[in-house]
């Protein structure tokens, strides 16, 4: 009995030992990760020809937790879920050539987006075939597709005097309609607060001990909606607006707020300025042409999103902490 039982016993490990030596060289296994890092939008309100200075002056946030499984040597697959921030402003535009226009409809927004991505990584150098083993510095690239949910919201108007908000008050965009959007003949179309994009980037990992490593990433995100800014189409005029309601018109007409809901900034004199060299100089004297006096710029059908040709974008960096989880190895019962 004691000799079947050690027999048993020698044949169940070299099972094990082959089973060992005969996987797969790579060894599957998996990592989780926590992100935090900086977000920027780009599009209608954030032209991107002006990288720099529109990556600065309107930077927010992001934050992420995400889970990959290492399936080769060059090949993983992560699934991570991000709440990102972005926001732009009109306003920031004063006195920037050939953007005088944008200025001057003076919309500005913010956004929280929650983003449910599925990626595949590449890495650029070969992982060990055992995860202690990985590579001091791995650098990668990745595409996907991702889900998101997005509500762009924007400040009320300190002259606001109706009873649907407060003046100062963030209020969500998409319920007022601001380009007319269900209005008869209208050309605008109700856009979604569920969307799909596309993320792509870069990163590199760094391995501090055998479990953990700092990464750095840098991703785009091309979104299938052009409404994350809730601008993306044409104006409808004040009048019909108004119909919707007082606050829809408002916040969907806000080329004469003198004072800038967002920064409080006083923006008279360059609303003067435009209507001087793009209508009458007369409107450079406040005397003879109070602001009541304004005429209509944003007639009717005129376009709303004239800043970009492109749906918008957001682009995310990321400083990440990793954890890798050690994988087990299974050897046969032994009966």
């Amino acid at each position: 009995m004691l000799i079947k039982n050690l027999f048993k016993i020698l044949i169940a490990l070299c099972i094990c030992f082959q089973a060992f030596s005969q996987k797969k060289l790579f060894e599957k296994h998996s990592d989780i990760a926590f992100g935090i890092g900086t977000a920027n939008y780009y599009g209608d309100l954030v032209p991107i020809n002006r990288p720099v200075q529109s990556t600065i002056d309107n930077l927010r946030w992001n934050i992420s937790v995400d889970y990959t499984r290492h399936f080769t040597p060059r090949f993983s697959g992560n699934i991570a879920l991000t709440w990102v921030r972005i926001a732009g402003d009109d306003n920031k535009l004063e006195g920037v050539p050939l953007l005088e226009k944008s200025f001057m409809r003076n919309t500005h927004f913010r956004n929280d987006i929650q983003e449910l991505s599925f990626k595949g990584i590449f890495n650029l150098i070969r992982e060990s075939d055992r995860y202690q083993k990985r590579a001091q510095i791995t650098p990668y690239v990745f595409l996907g597709f991702a889900f998101f949910h997005h509500n762009p919201v924007a400040r009320v108007p300190a002259s606001y005097k109706g009873s649907e908000a407060s003046p100062g008050e963030w209020v969500s965009l998409q319920p007022l309609h601001t380009e007319g959007q269900g209005l008869p003949g209208n050309l605008n179309n109700k856009y979604e607060l569920f969307a799909m994009n596309f993320p792509l980037g870069f990163g590199v990992k760094y391995k501090i001990n055998r479990k953990i490593d700092v990464g750095f990433e840098v991703g785009i995100r091309y979104n299938l909606t052009d409404y994350i800014d809730d601008v993306g189409g044409y104006y409808t005029s004040y009048s019909q607006m108004y119909a919707i309601s007082p606050l829809s018109a408002i916040m969907g007409h806000r080329e004469y707020e003198l004072i800038a809901a967002n920064t409080g900034n006083n923006r008279e004199a360059s609303i003067r300025k435009y209507l001087a060299e793009n209508i009458n100089p007369i409107y450079s004297n406040p005397n003879l042409t109070p602001a009541s006096t304004f005429p209509e710029i944003f007639r009717q059908g005129t376009v709303r999103d004239g800043a970009s040709k492109l749906n918008d974008i957001y682009l995310l960096t990321s400083f990440r902490l990793i954890y890798h989880i050690a994988p087990k190895i299974k050897c046969p019962v032994i009966l």
